[in-house]
């Protein structure tokens, strides 16, 4: 079998140096040609070609896309069209894992890299071997064997990875949400809620299935669902009184967190769900909420200033991620918003946009977002900028003591940034540059 490996990003090249060392037929391609390219190519010691097009599916039997070429690229298509398979570099992964590895997937559009991480906590309190791998994580095809080893994989998995994916089967599969993003990516909303609900194709009875009360596409496939259901936010699952209760037991109260916010009380009670699920006793699960610290760039504080906090949520690169973030605060903020365009609509936004003193957009999505807040009434807290550097020091002259100035930009980074860790480490930067600037918690 000769397998095609097109797209020479991290994945790409995890999968070609896994496919390489089971001595398969390998032959890897990119539509892009620059020096960096050049050099990856140069290092994976197999034959591949740089400006590819359709002509490189010669001889080809399958094709391993990575996450960030689009199913419109004209390789993928030319590649359905004559019927070769595609999978994704995670499918390959899972291909290669094997049948008898347990594998927990998490998916939705916000708040699954902080899931898998509350569940790699639990999971580690508790002594159970497991890898964590997929989208925010490490290539899979770059740990099968670990994961083959312990026994355990947590899977981390995005809607790009899921577009072509076959039934797997997963033991335990948590959709946190499904909100509109990566519309430049998927053809249609309709599309992007099909691939997140692969994550419950091919699972049995004695697997669990964990979807949110709040979210529509969970809700709407329930009876189709063939495993056990645990729903996030309801009955005996949820949020009561400041306590978090999963299926009745009494985890921990708000008040006892270092982290904050309703979604991430969620987030937590959808990793507590699978832990236990996994083999993680209820203390185990406890003493890992109780030390549980947000990862960078997820409403980090990162300074202070006269007065003001500086929140880092570069992380949240689409609407409802800012909403979610925004509902966190009793206090005015100043938000910024904007970076690379991706076509988002940003009605979701409108009500959260109450708790805000200001809002400063920036960047390439800068102009189309100001543009619509004004047309729907906003005016008066509608404010313009840039770049990042010029939008916190806007921000900055428009907080006031005891305001929060907000990165929650709603959008992508790359144009300025090369992702969002660079774009919210920047943040912080600027803020820290702020006259009387300090470093924050």
């Amino acid at each position: 079998m000769r397998t095609l490996v097109y797209g020479l990003g991290e994945s790409g090249v995890a999968a070609t140096r896994a496919l390489i060392e089971r001595g398969e037929r390998v032959f890897v391609a990119d539509a892009g040609d620059d020096e960096r390219l050049c050099d990856t190519l140069a290092g994976l010691d197999v034959s591949g070609i740089l400006g590819a097009g359709p002509e490189i599916l010669e001889g080809t039997d399958r094709v391993v896309a990575s996450p960030g070429v689009r199913p419109t690229d004209p390789v993928l298509q030319s590649a359905e069209a004559l019927g070769i398979p595609i999978l994704s570099e995670v499918g390959l992964g899972l291909e290669l894992l094997g049948g008898n590895t347990q594998v927990a997937a998490v998916t939705g559009t916000n708040g699954k890299t902080t899931v898998v991480d509350m569940l790699h906590r639990m999971l580690g309190a508790a002594g159970v071997p497991h890898a964590v791998a997929g989208n925010s994580w490490r290539a899979l095809t770059g740990c099968v064997e670990e994961a083959r080893g312990a026994g355990l994989l947590v899977l981390e998995v995005s809607s790009f990875q899921l577009h072509y994916m076959q039934s797997h089967g997963f033991e335990v599969a948590a959709l946190l949400n499904v909100r509109p993003d990566h519309l430049n990516w998927h053809s249609s909303f309709d599309e992007y809620v099909r691939d997140k609900l692969r994550i419950f194709e091919g699972q049995r009875e004695e697997d669990l299935a964990l979807v949110s009360a709040g979210d529509e596409a969970g809700h709407a496939v329930l009876e189709d669902l063939r495993a056990e259901t645990l729903i996030v936010g309801e009955g005996d699952t949820a949020l009561r009184d400041g306590r978090l209760l999963l299926r009745g037991a009494h985890l921990a109260d708000v008040a006892e967190l270092r982290f904050a916010g309703t979604h991430n009380y969620e987030n937590a009670l959808f990793a507590a769900g699978a832990a236990q699920r996994l083999g993680a006793g209820l203390e185990d699960i406890r003493e890992a909420l109780l030390g549980y610290e947000t990862r960078p760039h997820r409403m980090q504080v990162v300074a202070e200033h006269a007065g003001v906090t500086y929140v880092d949520d570069s992380k949240a690169t689409n609407p409802a991620a800012v909403a979610a973030a925004l509902g966190g605060f009793d206090v005015p903020v100043v938000l910024i918003l904007g970076g690379s365009e991706k076509d988002t609509d940003f009605s979701e936004l409108l009500p959260a946009l109450q708790a805000c003193r200001a809002v400063v957009c920036q960047g390439e999505a800068g102009p189309r977002i100001a543009s619509y807040l004004e047309g729907e009434g906003r005016q008066e807290v509608v404010h313009r900028a840039s770049d990042l550097e010029n939008a916190v020091e806007r921000a900055g002259s428009l907080a006031r003591a005891g305001d929060v100035v907000l990165l929650s930009p709603g959008c992508a980074s790359f144009d300025q940034f090369s992702g969002y860790a660079e774009r919210g480490d920047a943040f912080a930067r600027f803020a820290r540059q702020l006259p009387g600037g300090v470093l924050g918690r």
